[in-house]
């Protein structure tokens, strides 16, 4: 397992491994986490989760992630948050999960569909645009704290 010199260059690697697996024509519905992060254990799956999440949030906010295929990882993405100890961050994404109901969609349509159709949802999701920021030094420093507690970092 590599250890890397910052955050951007680890993020660099996950963010390569999710265009080799859509190169390889695997949709992330299919697999969630590439073979390559999912076999170097949780920490990785974590990073490489929020590293999509900074890139649809830091482009377009929480609604893009979602409306993009990358929204599959909502779970995962609010699962990390917590470990990250933003448990501000993962409660808006646990409120979001919530209102989709007993089963988050996997299927980019299905949540386009379900975000289209429910006041409630876009409330929530505007109310969460404001909120979240990844590009916080808050928000960054956890990552890198949590990379760093778990031997990713030097």
């Amino acid at each position: 397992m590599a250890i890397y010199d910052d955050l951007n260059s680890l993020d660099d690697w996950l963010l390569r491994q999710a265009i080799d697996q859509a190169e390889q024509g695997i949709s992330i519905e299919d697999q969630l986490i590439p073979q390559t992060v999912a076999m170097l254990g949780q920490p990785n799956v974590y990073l490489y989760a929020t590293a999509l999440f900074d890139g649809e949030v830091g482009n377009g906010g929480i609604q893009q992630f979602l409306n993009n295929s990358s929204g599959a990882l909502a779970l995962t993405v609010r699962d990390a948050l917590q470990d990250m100890l933003l448990p501000e961050y993962a409660g808006i994404m646990s409120r979001i999960i919530d209102t989709f109901g007993a089963s988050f969609p996997v299927s980019q349509l299905d949540r386009m569909d379900r975000i289209d159709g429910d006041p409630e949802l876009q409330i929530i999701l505007d109310e969460a645009y404001e909120a979240v920021d990844v590009w916080s030094s808050d928000y960054i420093l956890a990552r890198e704290r949590y990379a760093k507690k778990n031997h990713l970092l030097k």
